[in-house]
């Protein structure tokens, strides 16, 4: 993975350049160290495009990577030497930090180092945009952008409830990683450490909380218009970094909205589309068209097969396990947009739409001792009880450590805290790391995380949010174009009566789950939601060899719980987020791994 790596230890520096090459996920990839006293050693691995700056701000060397979007470069040290300073200070002044923190517009890690006292502080934006790992203990602290890097200097344990998690949601909780004594940085964290002894703290500096609603008393219109100012200004900001701007475009609502928001701001951006009969429907691509048709922009359309065991091997060395091998196909839809546009692009997406715009509070009232069962029942990818089986744990343990992480969170209401969930969990410990990935090939951005964007979408209430009112309003304000075309959900243009049926009726299935199970295939086939790709053989066949032959991999698992598993029926998403953990484990355990002796073999 790109991005900042390095280590502070009492024993004297590593030699890091050999660890950072180690690192290489494409072959535009380098090494660089930028900073090594003896008792830090800090550098990063990227290719010439990628945002990564360092300043000499006194007596302070400092490490920036990524984006303040609302800083011109030329401005930059002078907007970190106050901040800076903060970081380092003994009594660091918390809540000028937050108030920093909350006040940029930017996705960043930040690093400083007080060339004068030794001592050391990190800080990243509040969402984490840029996933980050870090472990310590009175030898040593080790800081990286890539969990490859930390892992290598840990005594390596897998930590059993953090792979319990992650097979049950797709992705561990909180702070957990898949191993012991390895943790994420947490979003607005400072991070302070004194050499003297490896002294570390940790501070939040800012946690949102999705309880109250400071919009509630606005009018859904005015909501609209406030959110459209600050989307255009957030498309403004990001684009004209790079010689190309390339939009991923589908048929659904969140790209369309990044597309015009581009529009409307009288930028010219490329749109870009995959098409395949495996993974993206007949329809998205034909509205995608329309849409590119409606602005007037350049489209290109991407062809993109099943991914090969070499794709597969990518993502594992470089995400290790943190998300799911299904979308690995999306590999070979990035190398087509490197090779037509060369490295100087912006990929912009519309992740974040589906998080900032719909209503996320759960179908119905809860209590505080439903939440679980329903976390259980709607997030998990497997039951608690296989879980259980597969890695030998109590199903207790691992109902109880969901439990006790979001009790943890600051929301009063169980309906602020299931929203708490799918923000800081599903967003940031596994959306985030999809995002991620693609930074291995060019800067990825979208406005929908842009902090004055989403704090405001945030604040607006859920009933002005439900069954697509918001986002209805907000893209009827920010380009009728956009809302004229077919939704592909629900078969009908957002503006229209049709889509607000549809989505009403969506509302109503979706208080009864074992209804809504029973007519979704119907929904998926009359809306043209279905593709082919549901063969999981190759995967099965690759984790009973990575059982055969890898001794770690038959230590976490289950021996015979797992075959079982694997002799069933399971979702293929299932499988597949089994498979990343198979795979990670087997490439840190085995040289070479299963994957390395299939590259060439095709994955349905």
């Amino acid at each position: 993975m790109v991005g900042i790596a390095g280590r502070t230890s009492t024993h004297g520096t590593e030699s890091l350049r050999e660890h950072l090459d180690g690192l290489h996920h494409t072959d535009r990839h380098e090494s660089t160290v930028v900073y090594d006293d003896g008792t830090h050693t800090y550098g990063h691995t990227s290719y010439p495009e990628y945002p990564i700056e360092t300043f000499e701000i006194g007596d302070r060397f400092v490490y920036l990577e990524g984006r303040l979007y609302d800083v011109p470069d030329a401005e930059l040290a002078a907007e970190l030497d106050p901040v800076t300073a903060r970081m380092l200070a003994d009594e660091p002044d918390t809540e000028a930090l937050a108030e920093w923190l909350l006040g940029i517009d930017g996705e960043f890690l930040l690093v400083a180092i007080d060339r004068e006292s030794g001592e050391l502080a990190a800080l990243n934006d509040p969402l984490a945009r840029l996933p980050t790992y870090l472990s310590y203990d009175a030898d040593s602290f080790s800081l990286s952008r890539e969990l490859r890097y930390v892992i290598e200097g840990v005594d390596l344990e897998f930590d059993r409830i953090g792979v319990a998690q992650c097979l049950l949601f797709g992705y561990s909780l909180g702070r957990r990683t898949l191993v012991r004594n390895v943790e994420r940085l947490r979003p607005g964290t400072l991070l302070q450490v004194d050499p003297e002894g490896v002294q570390v703290t940790e501070t939040s500096l800012h946690t949102f909380s999705f309880d109250d609603h400071r919009h509630a008393g606005r009018r859904r219109e005015r909501n609209a218009a406030a959110l459209v100012s600050r989307f255009r200004r957030a498309c403004r900001r990001r684009a004209g970094a790079y010689d190309h701007d390339v939009v991923s475009l589908s048929g659904g609502l969140d790209s369309r909205s990044v597309l015009a928001g581009y529009h409307v701001e009288g930028l010219s951006p490329v749109a870009a589309t995959m098409e395949s009969p495996a993974y993206v429907p007949e329809s998205d691509v034909e509205i995608a068209g329309q849409l590119a048709a409606d602005f007037g922009v350049d489209w290109r359309r991407y062809p993109v097969s099943h991914p090969s065991g070499a794709d597969l091997e990518t993502l594992v060395r470089s995400k290790n396990g943190q998300i799911g091998l299904r979308t690995s196909f999306i590999l070979e839809f990035f190398r087509q947009l490197e090779a037509d546009f060369d490295p100087s692009m912006a990929y912009i997406t519309g992740d974040g739409g589906d998080k900032t715009l719909p209503d996320l509070t759960p179908a119905g009232r809860l209590g505080d001792d439903e939440l679980l069962e329903y976390l259980l029942a709607h997030e998990s990818v497997l039951e608690v009880e296989t879980v259980a089986e597969l890695i030998d744990e109590s199903a207790a343990a691992i109902r109880r450590s969901v439990r006790e992480h979001v009790e943890s969170y600051p929301e009063r209401s169980a309906a602020g805290k299931y929203v708490h969930f799918l923000l800081y969990e599903r967003g940031v410990n596994f959306l985030f790391e999809g995002e991620d990935r693609n930074r291995q090939f060019f800067w990825s951005v979208t406005p929908f995380y842009a902090l004055p964007f989403f704090r405001y979408a945030m604040n607006c209430p859920p009933g002005q949010k439900r069954r697509y009112g918001l986002y209805r309003a907000f893209l009827e304000e920010l380009s009728p174009e956009a809302a004229e075309r077919v939704h592909p959900i629900y078969g009908a243009p957002p503006s229209s009566g049709r889509h607000a049926v549809a989505a009403l009726a969506d509302d109503v299935l979706s208080r009864y789950p074992s209804l809504l199970e029973t007519v979704k295939p119907l929904i998926k086939a009359v809306n043209d939601l279905d593709t082919e790709s549901t063969d999981t053989t190759a995967t099965v066949d690759c984790i009973h060899g990575q059982l055969e032959r890898c001794d770690a991999v038959g230590d976490l698992f289950e021996e015979r719980a797992l075959r079982r598993f694997l002799a069933a029926d399971h979702d293929a998403w299932a499988t597949y987020r089994l498979f990343a953990i198979t795979s990670f484990v087997d490439d840190l355990y085995s040289d070479p791994s299963l994957l390395s002796s299939r590259r060439n073999a095709v994955f349905a």
